[in-house]
């Protein structure tokens, strides 16, 4: 659906982002991760086409877009930036008509719903950081858009804003084929959110793909929690034997990684000796390790 070849960009003689190659697959939601000042802004504005390239191209289906193309794509891109300022004298509701008003769109009912008719009627001086923040998207969704691009969207929220931007993004999905660009430097809160991940680090793209995709590719080990009765060197030994590393006792558990292969190994010998524990349990890597896994 949109593809970056070789995106390039210098601000003065300061290289932002240096020859990154993606495709943002339709329906799927991408997440673009990396830590302040990686570049996920830079690249998120030149799949708006706010921004050119120093060098590259962008593509949408395949064809490069002219100037009046990108126009046309852009009546189907929803945006919510990190930042925006909206005029504090004005009530939500006067607020969304005023995008809409600039989009060419209107207030749909759905829109209204992600705000509360009531808080939609009082000044947003008067909004909380989350109120806020749903305003900032559902001026990104005025114009019913095939694409979303969400930068750092709950930057700023508490938990439970957090919980409730994300089930406001399911409910769109569940209407209508949405694709989705999120960036974020959060990883926990992304993690189970994305379909792919893309890592920026250094303006550079290090890797993309799926999170299993990612962790298999870096051959990241798993890790072995062991519920014990009792300190245990017999079952120290069959995690030895499995190749397992960085063992410790830890308030009554045994932990350990084991490599990814050796987990069905690992899995057969432990149930052999099943009565020397009480439970076990057998963590994948997450995001956050793949992360600081990639150079």
């Amino acid at each position: 659906m949109l593809t970056l070849e070789g995106i390039t960009k210098f601000y003065g003689e300061i290289k932002a982002v240096e020859s990154v190659s993606m495709q943002v697959k339709e329906g799927e939601i991408l997440g673009l991760v990396g830590p302040n000042g990686s570049g996920k802004s830079t690249l998120l504005k030149i799949m708006l086409g706010i921004l050119k390239p120093s060098s590259g191209r962008v593509l949408v289906n395949g064809k490069e877009l002219t100037e009046r193309d990108w126009r046309e794509f852009r009546r189907r891109i929803g945006y919510m930036p990190e930042r925006v300022s909206f005029y504090d004298n004005l009530t939500g509701l006067e607020t969304l008509r005023f995008f809409a008003r600039l989009k060419g769109g209107s207030v749909g009912e759905f829109v209204k719903r992600i705000i509360p008719e009531n808080v939609l009627k009082r000044k947003v001086g008067g909004y909380s950081k989350g109120m806020r923040q749903r305003l900032n998207l559902a001026q990104a969704l005025l114009n019913e858009p095939d694409i979303l691009i969400l930068d750092e969207p709950t930057s700023g929220l508490d938990p439970v804003g957090t919980m409730e931007f994300y089930g406001i993004l399911d409910e769109v999905r569940e209407r209508k084929t949405l694709t989705v660009v999120l960036s974020s430097h959060i990883l926990a809160e992304i993690e189970d959110r994305t379909d792919r991940v893309a890592v920026i680090k250094n303006g550079t793209l290090r890797a993309i793909g799926s999170l299993e995709e990612l962790y298999h590719k870096l051959n990241l080990p798993l890790r072995v929690s062991i519920t014990l009765k009792q300190k245990d060197p017999l079952l120290e030994e069959i995690l030895k034997s499995v190749g397992a590393t960085d063992l410790m006792y830890r308030n009554g558990y045994l932990l350990a990684r084991i490599p990814a292969e050796s987990k069905i190994r690992m899995l057969s010998a432990m149930m052999s000796e099943k009565d020397r524990f009480t439970d076990l349990s057998i963590r994948e890597p997450n995001l956050e390790e793949v992360f600081f896994g990639i150079h």
